[in-house]
């Protein structure tokens, strides 16, 4: 199951998307059009040093953690970031542009076909209901609502794959 990240940068948002492989491994990727690469993170020590492998190549970075995110630093440059959830964050943001009486679009958290949808256009839902299931590396999650409302539109069935 693919698990995504909205990474807040000083001059940009980047979506990091990661998840495990067939063979043990994990893959990544920068943004949702990227391609996928290889990865591996260890930490050296009980320091903030690690390595990071992507593709087979080793880059050594210094993390720290800071007030409201974290910084890391790669040979002279540091970078400074906050990461959210890609869902959390979104959902943040969308209830707060929604307002008590706006629409809200709900999207898929992870990349999967989808199983099952629970709800129909007219449907009531509150906080929590179980919109639809999707299915991501042989595992079922469910997308549930994160507010109170009725549902306007459904752009999705059974079978199709989403990203």
């Amino acid at each position: 199951m693919a698990q995504k990240f909205l990474i807040h940068t000083d001059t940009r948002d980047v979506v990091l998307e990661y998840e495990a492989t067939d063979d043990d491994g994990i893959r990544v990727r920068i943004n949702e059009d990227g391609p996928w690469k290889t990865a591996g993170l260890e930490q050296v020590g009980d320091t903030g040093l690690f390595l990071l492998m992507i593709d087979n190549q080793p880059t050594e970075l210094y993390l720290e953690r800071r007030r409201g995110g974290a910084s890391v630093t790669i040979g002279r440059h540091t970078f400074d970031f906050k990461v959210d959830r890609w869902r959390s964050a979104f959902e943040n943001r969308d209830t707060e542009e929604a307002g008590a009486t706006g629409t809200l679009k709900i999207t898929a958290p992870m990349t999967g076909s989808i199983v099952d949808v629970q709800r129909m256009v007219g449907d009531p839902v509150e906080t929590g209901d179980v919109l639809l299931i999707i299915e991501s590396m042989k595992m079922d999650n469910e997308l549930r609502t994160p507010g109170n409302g009725v549902v306007s539109a459904i752009h999705v069935k059974a079978g199709d794959r989403v990203t």
